[in-house]
């Protein structure tokens, strides 16, 4: 009898708090996805995505949001809880965008927020829009049951193969750190569907220019070792080589004095031709490939470190590197010596596959 009783009052307990724990969910509505537009010296437009689901058994999530202009980001939350019959939760926040337009007035009011929240996780991607974000936002696409899903596969799955961690995490160490400036990807939409557009470079929190898609392989090439990225190079004749990357790595070296410093980069790529038969069918060898790989990969590496040096912004971050070389390192002086140190390129290709029927 006690054991009966004793069971008893335990399921219905758990009934009880599970009852208490599903209605907790259904009052919220989960943000998924939140971008801000420019509107003018003083405002901002935000756009909330915060998928709806039904109350039913295997029912697709209906596209919800929530469009306030407003001061600050506190303003504009406020805004569009007052628009929505649930309470608005950022606590499984997956992607943060902003607008080109705004972000050349400045980031640090919207990122401050992020980093100071609890409820929001420091890896939750980031990216710059090129255009309105509310379009990009609330536009229906083919490929998805809402658009905040599309974008998360998008950022989640693709993205993050293309530039170096595009996440609130990494932005904000860029931001708050010494030495290194931040950079974010830049998105677009394009007809029904978002596509990558190259690399927003920024100068403390503010965007001060960018990277072609093509330039930003060769700078997630020179900062961090991968195992992915596609490349095309253009060969004898006017003929193009479709390569791809199997694994890479990157090593500096700094040398001279902390008056005069000079750093090498040194990347190792090993990697395959995945399209270029008619090249090869002209008796072109595979080394005659890696030189011209190598060759031309380091000229564009140049040419983007002198327009880091001439913007006075460092995404590569070799201060840190040269910094971390030195003992009593003196970072104002820094500032004015990094827009001349000397930074030599070096690139050596191995191709263990061509990838095609030769």
């Amino acid at each position: 009898m006690i054991r009966y009783l004793f069971w008893s009052i335990f399921t219905l307990i758990l009934l009880f708090n599970y009852s208490i724990e599903t209605k907790i969910l259904e009052d919220i509505q989960h943000v998924s996805a939140i971008g801000y537009d420019y509107v003018d010296e003083d405002r901002m437009k935000g756009t909330a995505a915060a998928p709806f689901y039904p109350a039913g058994i295997d029912v697709q999530p209906l596209n919800a949001f929530f469009t306030a202009v407003g001061h600050t980001v506190l303003d504009i939350l406020q805004k569009q809880q007052m628009e929505s019959q649930r309470r608005l939760a950022t606590g499984r926040l997956q992607n943060f965008l902003i607008s080109k337009d705004l972000a050349k007035h400045g980031v640090a009011e919207l990122t401050d927020p992020l980093g100071r929240s609890t409820d929001i996780g420091r890896d939750v991607y980031m990216a710059v829009v090129d255009g309105s974000v509310e379009e990009l936002l609330t536009f229906k696409y083919p490929n998805a049951p809402t658009s905040a899903q599309y974008l998360s596969d998008f950022m989640e799955r693709n993205l993050k193969d293309i530039v170096p961690q595009p996440t609130v995490h990494a932005f904000l160490d860029q931001y708050e750190g010494f030495a290194q400036d931040p950079f974010l990807p830049i998105i677009g939409k394009k007809d029904d569907h978002i596509q990558y557009k190259g690399l927003a470079l920024f100068k403390d929190d503010l965007y001060v220019g960018e990277l072609s898609n093509k330039d930003s392989y060769v700078f997630k090439l020179f900062y961090e070792k991968t195992k992915t990225g596609t490349y095309e190079i253009s060969f004898k004749n006017k003929k193009y080589i479709a390569t791809e990357n199997i694994r890479s790595k990157v090593k500096y070296k700094v040398s001279g004095s902390q008056d005069n410093p000079r750093v090498s980069v040194h990347v190792s790529v090993i990697g395959e031709v995945k399209d270029a038969s008619s090249v090869l069918m002209k008796g072109n060898t595979m080394k005659e490939v890696e030189q011209e790989w190598s060759k031309e990969t380091t000229k564009r590496a140049e040419k983007m470190m002198r327009k880091f040096q001439e913007l006075k912004i460092d995404p590569l971050g070799i201060g840190e590197k040269v910094r971390s070389h030195f003992r009593n390192f003196d970072k104002e002086a820094w500032k004015d010596r990094y827009p001349t140190v000397p930074v030599e390129f070096d690139m050596k290709v191995r191709i263990v596959n061509t990838g095609i029927t030769e």
